[in-house]
This record gives structure tokens, C-alpha cells and sequence, in this order.
């Protein structure tokens, strides 16, 4: 049977990266580039690397509340709101991912996070090798998975199972106890008082995950208990339940929605003209002519 890949993307993370590393630019008459420019140069980069066949563009869904949000009031209630220079640029990113032919998924009531940790499973579970473009630490849990790899994007950095170790001094199916231990400021999850990392750490080596120490409660460690005291077996499974990604949800999209489709070049060298972007209609060229790139899809 042939190996099949599957390459994943956290979308908005790729975007806001893209938009920070570079500084604000503009075409002629105002309009905001910097984030289209960054996001499509490192895909460009990636098409011409990997050459894949199978990928996704994950994103949160557009409207409504997730599960999380409504579980716990106070998530995410920290992060800035987007700026009106990148919030201007996102449509017109996924404009053209569409015309690159590339698979975008927004699946309603579920953060991407949980979209692409559910596919990772289902993906790899046949066989396949499935890429997980994101700098996030949440999606470490998910090397519990044979066949899934983590790629950091901006280091192009993978992140094993012993990077995970020598970095958090956990295992990667151990990350979701050790992030409700010790907080994640950027999903405002206020973690329990008093434990911070290398305390974490040694807590996990005593009870392993918390979930057993929520089922064995009243038997814990001393050592334990001082510090785990401080909060309740609800609060933890709370904060526990909100950095587990979710995998048992079963997604509607199957390998034919995720086959990268073929690339309407007459447009993307129109869009990209507008945009004022010589460099990359350059870039788009040499995906067109040259073995390097998707010469078979255009």
C-alpha cells in the first residue's frame, strides 16, 4: 500500500505569525499586505518542499461560541481583539487558498485545534503520516499518536516526543495535566495557586495525569495534596477538559476533501497583480513551469 501524507495547518496562528514578522505593508492606495505576504511566501516555500497531495487549512469557525467558551465564561477573555489591518486580510487569504486549489476546513462549534487533533487521529489511524503545522504547545499531546509529526513553522523545527521531555520535563500524553497545573495565559486558564512549572513536574511524576488524581482524591500523596488542596476535583477536571483536545468528535471530511484541487492560475496571477506583489507572482511562476513545484496541477 502506498504511504499517503497529510499536511495540516492552524491557519490563524500561521496568519498572525505571518503578520508579526513583518513590518505593515501597503499597496499604493492603502490596503494592508503584510499578512498575505508572509502567509503565502512560507506556502509557497512548503508546495515547493513537500510537492503534497493532501492538505488542509484549518480555521476556527467564523460565528457562534465553542464548547469551551461556553463551558468556562473567562476563555480566551484576555486576548486583544484582532487588528482591523489583519481582521482586512484574512478573507482575502483564504480567497487565495481557494484559488490555489488548497482545502480550507471551518467546522461549526469546534475550534481548529480540536478539527485537526480529530483528523490527526482518524488519518493516522490508517496509516498515514499526518504534518501538524502550529507553534502551539497544546497539540504536543497528540505525538501519543503514531504517525503524527509537529512541525513549528517558523523554525521548521519537528518537535519529538523527546523535545517535548527535555522542554517540559513531561510526556507529551502528560501535557494537558501539566497545562491545567500550571495555567495558559493565552486561553486565560487560571491554573492552581502556587504551582508553577518545575512544580508541576514533580507532581506528574507522583500521580502520573490528573485524572487519576481526581478518581483517587481522597488517597493522594501529602506532597500532593498541599498543593492540589488549593483548588477541587471540579475546578481541576474544568480546566483539565479545556486543554484537551478533542479526537472522538467525528468530522465530516473524508480523503477526497482534503486532495489539493487543481490551481486556477489565470486568477491568482490576477489577484496577486493587485495586491502588488511582483515577488511573489515570480514565486507563483515557478510553481508553474518548473519541476520544483505543482507543474501536474496546472
Amino acid at each position: 500500500m502506498t504511504e499517503k501524507n497529510l499536511y495540516l495547518f492552524d491557519g490563524s496562528s500561521y496568519i498572525y505569525r505571518a503578520y508579526y514578522a513583518l513590518p505593515p505593508l501597503k499597496t499604493t492606495d492603502g490596503f494592508p499586505t503584510g499578512a498575505i505576504y508572509g502567509f503565502l511566501r512560507m506556502f509557497f516555500s512548503f508546495l515547493k518542499e513537500k510537492k503534497p497531495s493532501y492538505v488542509a487549512v484549518v480555521f476556527d469557525p467564523p460565528k457562534g461560541k465553542t464548547f469551551r467558551a461556553i463551558q468556562y465564561k473567562e476563555y480566551k477573555a484576555n486576548r486583544k481583539p484582532i487588528s482591523d489591518d489583519l481582521k482586512k486580510q484574512i478573507p482575502v487569504i483564504k480567497k487565495l487558498l481557494n484559488l490555489l486549489g488548497i482545502p480550507i476546513l471551518e467546522i461549526p462549534d469546534l475550534e481548529a485545534d480540536d478539527v485537526i487533533a480529530s483528523l490527526a487521529k482518524k488519518f493516522s489511524s490508517k496509516g498515514w503520516k499526518v504534518y501538524i503545522y502550529t507553534p502551539d504547545k497544546d497539540m504536543y499531546q497528540l505525538l501519543i499518536y503514531k504517525g503524527v509529526h509537529i512541525i513549528n513553522p517558523l523554525t521548521e523545527e519537528e518537535i519529538t516526543e523527546q523535545k517535548v521531555e527535555e522542554k517540559f520535563g513531561v510526556k507529551p500524553y502528560q501535557i494537558p495535566s501539566y497545562l491545567a497545573l500550571v495555567g495558559d495565559k493565552v486561553d486565560n486558564i487560571p491554573g492552581v495557586e502556587g504551582v508553577g512549572k518545575k512544580r508541576a513536574v514533580e507532581i506528574l511524576k507522583k500521580i502520573d495525569t490528573l485524572d487519576k488524581a481526581i478518581e483517587n482524591w481522597k488517597n493522594l500523596p501529602l506532597e500532593v495534596k498541599k498543593y492540589l488542596s488549593k483548588t477541587n476535583p471540579k475546578e481541576l477536571k474544568n480546566w483539565l477538559s479545556l486543554v484537551e483536545l478533542k479526537t472522538a468528535t467525528e468530522i465530516p471530511v473524508e480523503e477526497k476533501d482534503l486532495k489539493i484541487k487543481k490551481p486556477d492560475y489565470v486568477k491568482l496571477k490576477e489577484e496577486l497583480s493587485k495586491l502588488e506583489m511582483k515577488s511573489l507572482l515570480k514565486e507563483l511562476e515557478k510553481l508553474k513551469q518548473t519541476s520544483l513545484g505543482l507543474r501536474k496541477l496546472f
